[in-house]
């Protein structure tokens, strides 16, 4: 199997499936026994995303014709389960950037291989371009040493 051909995207999407867990569960365990990242990124992250998804469901119950009172608000979420659901969200949040990372990785060196090899292809079309050019002078020059050499004969045979 030649290097080149090796599938990268695929030997690191299979790394990233395989760390993913490990991953999210050593985030949540250190962001919930902390006390300054579960109190403040946690539940900041958790209480955002809850109030989101309060939004997201009011708005459904909305246009499902449901009435609602103007100023319903999402209610606080208990310190643990915003701790957990901080901690899960972080450890989601960071298997995807490095899912992300990795397809924009392959993607951009897929692109450069193409780039690669049109500069390739058009290089070697310019070289035979260029080989073309010099047969064609080639071609003259010989074409003006064969009228020359017509041009002595007449010369001798009017002779």
């Amino acid at each position: 199997m030649v290097v080149d051909q090796f599938p990268m995207f695929r030997l690191a999407t299979l790394l990233a499936r395989q760390l993913s867990s490990p991953v999210a569960t050593r985030i949540k365990r250190y962001a919930v026994g902390n006390p300054k990242v579960g109190g403040r990124v946690c539940r900041c992250v958790a209480q955002s995303y809850h109030e989101c998804e309060w939004m997201a469901r009011t708005w459904a119950l909305k246009m499902a014709g449901i009435s609602l009172p103007k100023n319903a608000r999402a209610p606080p979420l208990r310190d643990q389960t915003a701790l957990n659901l901080g901690g899960d969200l972080l450890g989601e949040i960071i298997i995807f950037t490095i899912g992300s990372l990795i397809i924009i990785f392959e993607v951009n060196r897929q692109a450069d291989i193409k780039e690669t090899k049109e500069l390739d292809e058009k290089s070697e079309w310019l070289a035979i371009m260029l080989s073309l050019e010099e047969i064609q002078r080639e071609v003259q020059l010989q074409q003006q040493t064969i009228d020359r050499l017509h041009a002595s004969l007449r010369a001798l045979d009017s002779r």
